[in-house]
């Protein structure tokens, strides 16, 4: 029974949010607080390398599709808070309490909005990949599963996913050049459709106009009612959640090599294996499982202590924003022995070549014997 309550920890996250919005006031920074008290939690959190099973699997799904409710009551409660007053009455506290109450949205539209939209959308049912666009639209992305199952998925580790970030890149030009990147792919998907149907590229026949309707259905919705500025900081949210999300692609592979077209091996992607990580992540941290069979449920992933391990989400998502900090105490002692112990030789030399792109030392001349390899589970 623990395994199926274990995911609502999500969804009491997001009802943080609307309390706090209710509440008004300070309190409309609970959301955001969430985060802080969930970092403080992963430092303690142990390990999990269990199995998730569940018998029924429908029972397993409802705090998924509850979080779809959830998120639009939060917008919901933002509207009316911003139409009924903030509850604070000096100009400062004003700006701090919006402020929080912008935060409060941009942590929940990426945790755990986004883990929860990528669930949905490796589903296969209609409604399931729709849920998931709308979950995405709250993070200015509608069209995130087009690049991402028919790209990311086939060049991870490579300069051809978009999602990729090389060795001596910083996450805030990643994030630029992710959004770029995948905005190009969007528009080149929907060119191709027209080329299809003769419909105009942004003609309703083209799914390119409803991804960018959904898109400011959002912030129309919520200045309709809740008044001008609350559709602004909506907006803002929106777009703020987007390059943030970029940050936790920087993530995932960050600095990883692969031979491209060569089959996915264990090696091939950093995970997270603490029990906070995998529940709030739903399961996404158990990475390389998910890229070994991308069509596996979250419950269904099973997590490999022998793969290349990361520190908890909380660690690397604020150290990537320090870069010294990610670079000497995250970053080059994981790609280092990711190098020494688990890279083919092939591998091994694009990586050198990626070292020496970004400038840092040669320590595969170090390497005393033969890597290593992770098996294919």
């Amino acid at each position: 029974m623990k395994d199926y309550l274990r995911y609502y920890l999500c969804s009491l996250t997001v009802l943080a949010g609307i309390g706090g919005f209710i509440a008004g006031g300070w309190w409309m920074g609970a959301g955001l607080g969430t985060f802080v008290v969930l970092a403080v939690l992963a430092q303690f959190a142990p390990v999990d390398h269990g199995v998730r099973r569940f018998r029924h699997p429908w029972l397993a799904d409802i705090p998924l599709y509850l979080h779809g409710v959830l998120m639009i009551a939060l917008y919901a409660a933002f509207a009316w808070r911003m139409r009924a007053g903030i509850g604070v009455d000096s100009v400062g506290a004003q700006a701090a309490v919006l402020a929080l109450a912008v935060g409060s949205l941009v942590w929940l539209n990426a945790v755990p909005n986004v883990p929860i939209a990528h669930e949905l959308m490796h589903r296969k049912d209609w409604f399931s990949r729709g849920l998931a666009k709308l979950m995405c639209a709250f993070f200015a992305d509608a069209h995130r599963d087009i690049p991402h199952l028919y790209t990311h998925h086939i060049h991870f580790d490579t300069d051809a996913d978009a999602d990729y970030a090389p060795r001596g890149s910083t996450v805030y030009p990643f994030m630029w050049r992710c959004t770029r990147r995948n905005l190009d792919e969007l528009l080149a998907a929907a060119r191709k459709r027209r080329e299809v149907t003769g419909a105009g590229l942004w003609s309703p026949r083209n799914f390119l106009f409803w991804e960018m309707a959904l898109l400011a259905a959002i912030p129309l919705a919520v200045g309709a009612y809740g008044g001008v500025l609350a559709g602004v900081l909506t907006l803002a949210a929106q777009v703020i959640a987007k390059f943030f999300l970029e940050a936790l692609n920087y993530l995932q592979h960050y600095g990883l090599v692969r031979v491209p077209g060569s089959a996915t091996r264990l090696h091939h992607t950093w995970n997270h294996l603490g029990w906070l990580d995998r529940t709030i992540g739903y399961e996404i941290t158990t990475h390389v499982d998910h890229h070994i069979d991308p069509d596996l449920r979250f419950d269904q992933l099973i997590p490999h202590p022998d793969a290349p391990q990361m520190p908890n989400l909380f660690v690397c998502a604020i150290s990537a924003f320090i870069p010294p900090l990610w670079f000497k105490y995250v970053a080059m002692p994981r790609l280092k022995d990711w190098d020494l112990r688990f890279a083919s030789p092939a591998e091994q030399a694009i990586a050198r070549e990626a070292n020496r792109k970004a400038g840092w030392p040669d320590w595969l001349s170090e390497q005393a014997g033969p890597p290593m390899q992770a098996e294919v589970a």
